[in-house]
């Protein structure tokens, strides 16, 4: 039971987080922007010097980054969920949430 309501929670919160990037408290990550366009850089040589490679070598590479790419943003997921999870255990310890609610009322006060 405990599973099927934090696969609720994950759910409510990454359609929250992916609905409105922009809106005012959103949080900016000092040098995010800058880490953002030096990657971009270093992206387009590492991608030059990658297709200098034997095929099946750079193929392999591209991969490899491709699933750098996939795990990031599944590290980041996790770890914005795991702030709400967080959260909504301590306003539980707070007792501001009742610990014997059920999955359906818990996801009815998140919302």
């Amino acid at each position: 039971m405990q599973n099927k309501v934090w696969e609720q929670v994950g759910y409510f919160l990454n359609k929250l987080r992916c609905e409105n990037v922009t809106r005012d408290t959103a949080v900016e990550v000092p040098g995010y922007r800058d880490t953002q366009q030096e990657l971009e850089e270093i992206r387009e040589t590492c991608e030059e010097i990658v297709r200098s490679l034997p095929e099946d070598q750079w193929q392999t590479l591209l991969e490899w980054m491709a699933k750098l790419e996939d795990m990031n943003s599944m590290e980041g997921q996790k770890a914005y969920c795991q702030g709400y999870v967080d959260c909504i255990l301590l306003l539980s310890g707070l007792g501001l949430f009742r610990q014997e609610i059920s999955p359906e009322e818990l996801m009815k006060q998140i919302q």
